[in-house]
C-alpha cells in the first residue's frame, strides 16, 4: 500500500512541476508587459542627482528625437537602481525611466539604434527593461541570433518569449536553442563547431538585456 501512496505522491509532484513550468512564460509575459514603457540607461554620471534625472533624460530625448514635440516627452518617474555587489563603487548605477507615452518610448528606442549619441551622452547605452526570465531566454538563443546576424537574416523578439525569424518571406517561431539550430541546418546555414557541439547537449524539443 505504501508503494501505491508513494507512486501517487510522485505523480502529483510531477503534475505540479509540469503546471509550474507551464506558468513561467505567462508570468514573465505579464511582467514584461508591465515594463513595456520602461527604458534602462547605463552610463549616466553619478553626478546627476535623482532630482535632476527627468531634465537630464528629457534633454537626451530631445537630442535623439528632435522632431518630437516637447509636450510629448513626459517621464512619469526615473530613479537609480542599486549597484550590483560585484561592481566597483566607481561604476555608475543604472537608471530606470518610465516613459508616459508608449509610441514616444518606441521612437526613442528606434532612434538610439540608428543614431550615435552626441556629447555629453556618447557613453550612455539604452536597453529594454525586461524580466529576468526573458533575459535568460534571450541569452539561451545567443548562438542562434549571432548566426542569423552573420548571415543577414532578419529576426525580432516576440511575446510571450519567442524568437521570430523571417526567412524567404516566411515567419518562423522558435522557443528553444535546439529548435533554432535545427532550422539553421534545414536552411543550409553553416553553424560554427562550437555551436554545433552545444546543440548535441540540448535535449530535443525541450520547452523553453538586450540593447534597445
Amino acid at each position: 500500500m505504501w508503494r501505491n501512496r508513494l507512486t501517487t505522491s510522485q505523480w502529483h509532484t510531477t503534475a505540479w512541476q509540469t503546471s509550474l513550468e507551464a506558468q513561467k512564460p505567462k508570468v514573465a509575459d505579464l511582467e514584461d508587459r508591465s515594463r513595456r514603457n520602461n527604458l534602462r540607461f547605463r552610463g549616466i554620471p553619478e553626478s546627476v542627482q535623482n532630482t535632476d534625472l527627468n531634465k537630464y533624460l528629457t534633454d537626451l530625448f530631445q537630442e535623439l528625437t528632435p522632431s518630437t514635440h516637447p509636450d510629448l516627452l513626459v517621464i512619469d518617474r526615473a530613479h537609480c537602481l542599486p549597484r550590483p555587489n560585484h561592481l566597483p563603487s566607481t561604476t555608475a548605477r543604472d537608471v530606470i525611466a518610465h516613459i508616459h507615452f508608449y509610441h514616444v518610448k518606441e521612437r526613442i528606442t528606434k532612434a538610439c539604434r540608428n543614431t550615435a549619441l552626441p556629447e555629453p551622452y556618447s557613453s550612455i547605452k539604452i536597453f529594454a527593461d525586461l524580466s529576468a526570465t526573458t533575459l535568460q531566454f534571450r541569452k539561451s538563443l545567443a548562438q542562434v541570433t549571432t548566426t542569423l546576424r552573420s548571415n543577414d537574416i532578419g529576426y525580432r523578439w516576440g511575446y510571450p518569449a519567442k524568437l521570430l525569424i523571417q526567412n524567404q518571406g516566411v515567419i518562423h517561431a522558435v522557443v528553444t536553442e535546439a529548435e533554432g539550430l535545427r532550422k539553421l541546418q534545414d536552411w543550409g546555414i553553416p553553424i560554427p563547431s562550437s555551436q554545433a557541439s552545444s546543440q548535441a547537449k540540448v535535449p530535443r524539443l525541450t520547452q523553453d538585456w538586450t540593447q534597445a
